[in-house]
């Protein structure tokens, strides 16, 4: 299940920076998508704070030092689990956000114009397909 995720998030992402179109590549679509994710991790982080909880009440309640040992560890990788899985949901929130709320990105950046004593000049360019144009003009 996790890898299944983890793939359509990532085909999810590739097909976005490809420029798709249509109404699964959009921007809301996205945001939604991001939006559940975070949710999920949330869950995720909660869960593993309850486990990291009673792994700890075990550790407490051991009798030899191998199950302390055990029940320890155990615990902190439940209380690591819980940071990770809480800052993730962190970022997909932001990222749902920004997506569902966010303006498009421009495509070009503005043409900037320089004027020297009566010749003009406008330099634009292409960054899709990497070229770049120069415009002069005199003005007499």
């Amino acid at each position: 299940m996790k890898k299944a995720i983890l793939i359509a998030m990532a085909a999810l992402l590739t097909a976005q920076a490809a420029g798709a179109d249509g109404p699964l590549f959009s921007r809301k679509f996205y945001g939604y998508i991001g939006l559940g994710l975070s949710g999920w991790m949330f869950a995720e982080s909660i869960e593993a704070r309850g486990d990291a909880d009673e792994a700890y009440e075990r550790y407490k309640q051991a009798t030899t030092g191998a199950d302390a040992q055990t029940f320890f560890d155990e615990s902190r990788r439940f209380d690591t689990r819980t940071v990770v899985m809480g800052a993730m949901g962190v970022g997909a929130l932001w990222w749902s956000v920004k997506m569902l709320r966010g303006q498009p990105q421009r495509e070009e950046l503005p043409a900037p114009a320089l004027q020297v004593k009566g010749i003009d000049l406008e330099v634009a360019g292409d960054l899709l397909r990497q070229r770049v144009r120069l415009t002069m003009s005199k003005d007499f």
